[in-house]
């Protein structure tokens, strides 16, 4: 098992260069956040859309970038990142079977992108300053979703090799700090210490 905490950028100067939503809260984000070109090549780890589902059962909402408005030109996000990602899924729907959403032309509708298996970005999870003002439950329960599905879903990741960034805003526009995880999906839970520790300054 790996921890390490280093800086990240201004998570809301970046959302609003990319001209998408600045997140809040709790939100997911995509794993090439920092060097997408624009919001519609957003790539998403594949466990995105499990756990959003997941933290919509407990009550919790994903408030992350919403690239919906700001489709990508061509169903892929190798004109970004030289990685494949699946077509057509949005990571603000809940997984669904069956064919991707298709227009009226029957083209495949292109929205923000899911990694496939081994595409090689973390799981970016954020928590934002303003969750010190809230219930603390809501910390624990949104990364014990995180782990729960990790660890429930080995075609999203393996639950013995887990890569989680926790990208934390630290309170009084200090900036963001991201907590780098390797290791275990049941190792998930007790990152809650470092989250408070970034909130906290220590």
């Amino acid at each position: 098992m790996r921890v390490q905490t280093k800086d990240y950028l201004d998570v809301a100067a970046r959302a609003r260069e990319l001209g998408c939503r600045v997140p809040l809260g709790i939100a997911l984000l995509p794993g090439n956040f920092s060097a997408a070109v624009r919001a519609g090549e957003f790539c998403y780890h594949a466990a995105a859309p499990h756990v959003r589902s997941a933290w919509q059962d407990v009550g919790l909402e994903d408030e992350g970038p919403d690239a919906r408005d700001t489709p990508g030109e061509n169903g892929d996000c190798t004109a970004a990142h030289p990685m494949s990602c699946s077509e057509g899924l949005s990571p603000f729907s809940r997984p669904q079977a069956g064919r991707p959403d298709r227009t009226p032309s029957g083209d495949i509708e292109s929205h923000t992108k899911i990694n496939n298996d081994g595409a090689g970005f973390p799981l970016v999870v954020f928590f934002g300053s303003g969750l010190l003002a809230g219930p603390p439950w809501r910390l624990v329960v949104a990364l014990g979703m995180v782990s729960s599905v990790l660890a429930s879903h080995p075609r999203c990741a393996s639950p013995r090799d887990v890569r989680l960034d926790i990208v934390v805003e630290r309170p009084r526009d200090r900036g963001c700090a991201c907590i780098e995880y390797r290791g275990d999906a049941f190792g998930i839970v007790p990152l809650a210490r470092d989250v408070r520790r970034v909130w906290t300054g220590k």
